[in-house]
């Protein structure tokens, strides 16, 4: 009688952590997405554009290319026939120079993640992984349209993440452009009105 209650309990919880372990690359993004709310949450005085773009542009660096593809290092290294199995694919070779490519990026995504780090690097970053990710997208169609690959991880919420999580990053990158071109353009507007007043 206790055996059955104990499972389930641990029913919930237990599919909940798959769900977070396996949709990992939608887990890290969110976990982001948090913590760059927390810090602008956190921010005293004027939350600037500038400022709360390159926040979440930050944490998305950080956790959903960093962490992300460090992950997906992992399994598609230590825990290759798995990843292969869930996407529809056989193991191969190409695994491992997938996930050294994963692994990479997510060591760039760590050195880029700054405040202090050069936008253009991330601009390069983004645009990368971007490509990388809706590139992986058509492929998983094509696998779908051709040889009716509808595997879990071909089919499933990997692919929207693949679409959607960096259409988001694309945003983030192209708010903090746009901002940074904005705060440029008022303070050069700024230092003009100011040379034009003085006698």
């Amino acid at each position: 009688m206790s055996n059955s209650s104990d499972v389930t309990a641990e029913g919930p919880i237990a599919e909940t952590i798959a769900f977070l372990i396996g949709n990992y690359m939608i887990t890290l993004f969110v976990v982001g997405l948090i913590a760059g709310a927390v810090r602008i949450l956190r921010l005293r005085g004027e939350r600037s554009s500038v400022t709360v773009s390159g926040i979440l542009l930050n944490s998305f660096v950080f956790w959903a290319i960093g962490c992300g593809q460090v992950v997906n290092f992992v399994m598609h290294s230590i825990f290759g026939d798995y990843a292969a199995k869930t996407i529809g694919w056989a193991q191969s070779p190409f695994q491992l120079e997938l996930a050294l490519c994963s692994l990479g990026i997510g060591v760039m995504a760590f050195l880029l993640y700054s405040d202090r780090s050069a936008f253009r690097g991330k601009v390069a970053l983004v645009i990368a992984v971007v490509i990388f990710g809706w590139g992986a997208a058509v492929g998983h169609i094509y696998q779908i349209v051709v040889n009716h690959d509808y595997a879990v991880n071909n089919t499933g919420l990997l692919l929207y993440s693949d679409i959607v999580i960096n259409a988001i990053g694309l945003a983030f990158m192209l708010w903090h452009a746009w901002a940074l071109r904005r705060t440029t353009a008022d303070h050069v507007t700024v230092r003009t009105d100011a040379l034009v007043a003085s006698p």
